[in-house]
Parts: structure tokens; C-alpha cells; sequence
């Protein structure tokens, strides 16, 4: 999902599953409303 991709800052494998590193600036500038568009 590009969404997605513009608030991680990585992706790593963890025991068989994926963690998803999100950069919280990012996060906090976008905020909940553009999220869910």
C-alpha cells in the first residue's frame, strides 16, 4: 500500500513474520484524517 510506504522506514523479518519500523515524524505529519482516505 503506498500509504504504507510513505510512514515505514523499514521492514524486517521477526520470527516467520514482518515488523514494519515506522517513522513517527512521518506518521504525526500526515495525522489520522489523510490515513484512512
Amino acid at each position: 500500500d503506498p500509504r504504507m510506504a510513505k510512514m515505514a522506514c523499514g521492514v524486517h523479518r521477526l520470527n516467520g513474520q514482518l515488523m514494519v519500523v515506522l517513522d513517527v515524524d512521518r506518521v504525526l505529519e500526515i495525522g489520522p484524517d489523510r490515513i484512512a482516505a
